[in-house]
């Protein structure tokens, strides 16, 4: 009767975590320090360009993506909205990060 309990547990546990996994190639992580952009990225996307734009176009940043997981420090740069955008091979995710006075 335990083992059938346990069982059946399991199943339902396995149930609830199957669906919580992204679709998108790009997860957004949240973070408690306000002028950081982390974000996590499928092995797919491994390789992937990633830009730093500031609100009027202008590049800030860009570089490869070399690990799954990056973090992007908005602390030296000034008030303002900023997009980061993640391109590989036709795909494109953008993301807004405004960042505040304090």
């Amino acid at each position: 009767m335990k083992s059938l309990i346990k069982i059946s547990t399991l199943v339902m546990l396995m149930a609830l975590v199957i669906p919580a996994h992204s679709k998108q190639p790009v997860n957004v992580i949240h973070t408690r320090n306000q002028y950081q952009f982390v974000f996590k990225v499928h092995k797919e996307m491994l390789g992937a360009h990633i830009e730093v734009l500031s609100e009027d176009g202008k590049q800030i940043d860009a570089q490869q993506l070399m690990k799954r997981k990056m973090v992007i420090d908005f602390t030296a740069l000034p008030v303002g909205h900023y997009t980061i955008v993640v391109e590989k091979d036709g795909k494109s995710e953008s993301f807004e990060y405004i960042r505040y006075w304090r």
